[in-house]
């Protein structure tokens, strides 16, 4: 009696481990289609900045601070787009550069997750023995937000 009760375990345990690693795998494939969505994320940076009055960025000097990522719905691991834009405070701009994400090509017709930040928190850093230098994002909180379906 024992060991068919210790033999259902194993087997539960097994297929557990089996549906686990399954959804680990589900998860990567959904987050690492790179090179599609990375051509989208610049049409849709692209759809932004065309037209509208975006500052200039501190993360990334000399390019406005419109940035764009791959983001993924738990747990059906459906993808869309998370759309940052900073210093963008007015509202009819805002509309205008929703307006503007709407009406972009979206060939596979993933939802949007626009965002707008009153500005970027960037904190550089540099290492003068190596020579390197870089910066990573503080906190952020979003002054609106608006799904695009």
């Amino acid at each position: 009696m024992k060991e068919s009760g210790l033999r259902g375990h194993k087997i539960a345990a097994w297929v557990i481990g089996g549906v686990i690693i399954a959804y680990c795998y589900a998860f990567i494939n959904a987050i690492t289609s790179a090179s599609e969505n990375s051509d989208q994320c610049k049409a849709l940076e692209s759809a932004v900045i065309a037209g509208h009055q975006i500052p200039t960025s501190v993360s990334q000097p000399g390019k406005p601070a419109a940035f764009c990522e791959l983001g993924v719905h738990f747990p059906l691991l459906r993808t869309y787009f998370t759309v940052f834009i900073y210093g963008v405070l007015d509202r009819a701009q805002q509309d205008a550069i929703i307006e503007s994400l709407k009406t972009a090509p979206r060939p596979n017709a993933k939802q949007i997750l626009v965002q707008f930040f009153d500005k970027e928190n960037w904190r550089p850093w540099s290492d003068p023995n190596s020579g390197r230098s870089g910066g990573n994002r503080g906190p952020e909180t979003p002054i609106a937000t608006q799904w695009i379906p």
